[in-house]
């Protein structure tokens, strides 16, 4: 599975038909559209997953968008190429599975939201929570700090992150009724680690399990209030960070 595959399903998940004054058929002729100028945050959006989901958004959708990366130079690169193709995308170089990070990357999303060209001025339409790492070993084999490490990157980061953005997700309901007629989404990109057994890190596959329960918990939680929360649960997907495995004939047995 590549990576553009896995961001059509992203999309799905993403693009709402959440205005209840159309009828089906303008429904469904709406399922791939977004607002001009929907705003998003789609963290680690340098390499693989996170990259093609930036593309999509930005070329295909006219989103403004706003990625984070621990790595500059890479960072500087990838908002040049977006960039150049006349997308709106800018980044923040930020290390979320820090406060330290978070604040940064908070201090983006307020001038991300803030622009007078915004779907939504003062609010966030989309969340994509695609940061993530994995340390493959034996269980036996793990440190305390390899342990940390894991959650705190992929489990730690997406929890804080997303409780920040909470108060700019919301939606209004509408007078007298119980629903919100505009929604915004979270999508978290998970794992099928997370949902079978199988031969990965113990700790990611943890956290990915973590993160499928916490997406359900919090589209009841949330639901009422207009935020539409999400998972996805690829199979290996042909990125730097699963070539690692991918080339060991050992290991596909």
């Amino acid at each position: 599975m590549n990576a553009i595959f896995l961001t059509l399903l992203f999309v799905q998940f993403v693009s709402s038909t959440a205005n209840n004054n159309n009828n089906n058929n303008n429904n469904r002729n709406r399922l791939w559209q977004l607002p001009a100028k929907s705003t998003a945050v789609v963290t680690g959006g340098t390499k693989g997953i996170g990259h093609a989901i930036v593309s999509e958004l930005c070329l295909s959708f006219g989103c403004k968008i706003l990625t984070c990366a621990r790595n500059e130079k890479e960072l500087n690169e990838c908002i040049k190429e977006w960039q150049e193709k006349g997308c709106d995308v800018r980044g923040c170089v930020a290390d979320i599975s820090t406060t330290e990070g978070r604040s940064s990357l908070m201090d983006a999303v307020k001038d991300l939201i803030n622009d007078d060209d915004c779907a939504n001025p003062g609010k966030l339409d989309i969340l994509i929570n695609n940061v993530g790492t994995n340390i493959r070993k034996p269980s036996i084999e793990y440190t305390e700090d390899d342990l940390e490490f894991v959650m705190k990157t992929n489990f730690k980061s997406f929890f804080e992150v997303t409780k920040l953005c909470h108060p700019y997700l919301i939606r209004e309901k509408v007078e007298g009724e119980s629903y919100c007629k505009q929604t915004s989404s979270v999508v978290n990109i998970g794992s099928v680690a997370g949902v079978v057994c199988m031969k990965s890190g113990t700790p990611y596959a943890a956290t990915k399990a973590a993160m499928n329960q916490l997406t359900g918990n919090w589209a009841c939680e949330w639901g009422p209030v207009g935020i539409r929360v999400n998972c996805i649960t690829p199979w290996y997907i042909n990125t730097a960070l699963a070539q690692q495995v991918l080339k060991n004939e050992e290991y596909k047995k």
